[in-house]
């Protein structure tokens, strides 16, 4: 008999992990299966490992979607079909949000509000605000004011705290309050698409972002099916990933050297390419767009015909 639990974590906290302890211990030399979610934390930085060498047992699968994670000791089983990468409804009927108006550069559109998040930000709204959309759905309230990592903003950079405090005090930002997102897939009849007409490049926090581990969610695919490029604060080597998988990305037009980077160095280079970016007259921003239109279609097109790849080689 196979006793399974399911790990509840982020990239750097696992949420039940009382219980978790709990099984391990009442699972002592029996056959155990560990389910991780989301989807493909890095085990190791989540010290997974380290809490399994504490107990024996009989045999460990480990169930994950992060197609970099390795154990010398520990079964792992990774699932290549990624429900983010799944057919999408790209019609013609929106060809109209495949255009940019020269209303705004920048989009920020986020959820949970971690650290990066709440620095990307606030960075935005407290330097470029008139040139910048934000749509940040994390509440400000008592009741979840423990979810703001304020604590891990300070490390990225010590000056992004009160920046953050300031756009805490304003949530939720909505750009719109009638949405039907799904985070299990992309929908074009949710509101928010409007605004992508009205921007040109989407600064995308996506879900994990430390250690050894790629996995693309509709954070990365969104921007893609409506055909705009992005910058992608991930963990380390994300954009190389994203390239091996086939999808192109914007090194012709800008510097894409924060993809050797995560966590506060990353975070502080692409602080560092926005400043860059802003500084760009329209005109040069608009004829860089038209020069981009190659890439833009690649990406859409390889979503929608779903021929790209699922093999990628581990860069150390």
């Amino acid at each position: 008999m196979t006793y399974s639990f399911t790990i509840q974590c982020t990239n750097d906290k696992i949420w039940n992990r009382l219980d978790l302890i709990k099984f391990l211990t009442s699972s002592q030399n029996k056959h155990i299966e560990l389910r991780i979610n989301p989807e493909a934390i890095d085990l190791a930085q989540l010290g997974i490992y380290d809490l399994l060498d504490c107990f024996n047992f009989a045999s460990v699968n480990i169930f994950t979607e992060n197609p970099l994670e390795t154990s010398s000791k520990y079964k792992i089983s990774i699932k290549k079909q990624n429900k983010f990468l799944e057919p999408h409804n790209l019609t013609t009927a929106h060809s109209n949000l495949h255009n940019w108006n020269l209303q705004k550069t920048f989009l920020a559109c986020y959820g949970r509000p971690t650290a990066n998040r709440l620095g990307l930000a606030s960075y935005l709204d407290s330097h470029y605000a008139d040139r910048s959309l934000l749509h940040f759905s994390g509440g400000h309230n008592v009741d979840n004011i423990n979810l703001y990592e304020l604590d891990k903003l300070a490390e990225l950079r010590l000056e992004s705290v009160s920046d953050a405090v300031k756009l805490i005090h304003k949530m939720p930002v909505m750009i719109t309050t009638n949405t039907k997102y799904d985070h299990s897939f992309y929908h074009f009849e949710d509101p928010l698409t409007e605004c992508y007409k009205n921007i040109l490049i989407d600064i995308v926090s996506e879900s994990h972002v430390l250690g050894n581990t790629f996995y693309i969610t509709e954070k990365t695919t969104r921007p893609m099916c409506l055909k705009k490029p992005f910058i992608i604060y991930g963990p380390r080597n994300y954009l190389v990933y994203l390239r091996q998988v086939g999808f192109r990305t914007f090194s012709d037009f800008w510097s894409e050297d924060y993809d050797g980077y995560e966590g506060r160095d990353r975070f502080i280079k692409i602080l560092e390419l926005i400043d860059n970016l802003a500084k760009l007259p329209i005109n040069e921003l608009e004829k860089m767009y038209w020069e981009m239109q190659y890439s833009l279609e690649h990406n859409y097109n390889l979503l929608s015909s779903q021929s790209y790849t699922t093999d990628i080689t581990y860069i150390p």
